[in-house]
């Protein structure tokens, strides 16, 4: 079926069109390169992923139809590039004049658009022939496990060998972060809080007129906000574990 698509998509060329075929061979064979690292880094990324949350060991029969996939999902789009490119390229044989923007083509632009198309179908045959080379698929899917575990295995190498934070580290540390909460996420978190008073509810009563909470506020440092003593319990408390 996939073959079938392809040749159709050569026989609608219109005779005498003039095409250098070199050149479309080698740009399919830059997008093909493309293709082999979009489908390498994409295996890759998902082998990383299943391994670090329990996947187990890689077995490339198992992920063989994974690559088929891969590749399967790049050949289509090659393919719909290809009618869309033809499509365009007979509306703008019928305009002339001078394109306003990017994508106004015109009548000057056909063999140009031409071309990019018979580069689609070109690289899409050559993606569906990857497709049903058992051999190719497996050494593509062993390629991203190989970067796949080089990744894991750089990464794991770099976390063991990075040296322990000093206690005087911790404690620079600790006072930075403290700091960020005292002047940033406790304000932060306040202001979120904060609602507009129901006109329909009574007004709360100020602190002086409430019986007993001047007497209990007497001994208190006027100038000391809620933030400081917070921030001066919060490191008591962290310094004690």
């Amino acid at each position: 079926m996939a073959e079938e698509s392809i040749a159709r998509l050569y026989r609608d060329a219109r005779p005498g069109r003039p095409l250098d075929r070199a050149a479309v061979e080698a740009e399919a064979e830059e997008g093909l390169l493309l293709a082999e690292y979009a489908t390498r880094m994409r295996l890759k990324n998902r082998i990383i992923v299943d391994t670090m949350t329990g996947g187990g060991p890689v077995d490339l029969d198992a992920w063989v139809d994974e690559v088929r996939l891969s590749l399967g999902r790049l050949r289509l789009e090659s393919e719909a590039s290809a009618k869309r490119m033809a499509s365009q390229r007979d509306i703008a044989a019928g305009i002339g004049g001078v394109a306003r923007h990017e994508h106004d083509y015109r009548e000057r632009d056909a063999a140009n658009l031409e071309r990019r198309r018979r580069v689609q179908s070109a690289l899409a045959r050559r993606l569906i022939r990857w497709e049903n080379d058992d051999a190719r698929v497996r050494s593509l899917l062993a390629a991203a496990r190989d970067d796949a575990y080089r990744e894991m295995r750089a990464a794991i190498t770099a976390t063991l060998a990075r040296p322990a934070a000093s206690p005087a580290q911790d404690a620079e540390l600790l006072e930075e972060r403290l700091r960020l909460i005292t002047a940033v996420d406790l304000p932060a978190l306040a202001a979120e809080r904060e609602e507009p008073t129901d006109e329909r509810l009574p007004p709360v009563a100020p602190r002086e007129d409430v019986p007993g909470h001047a007497d209990a506020d007497a001994g208190r440092d006027a100038d000391a906000g809620p933030w400081p003593r917070l921030h001066r319990r919060m490191r008591a408390l962290l310094r004690r574990r």
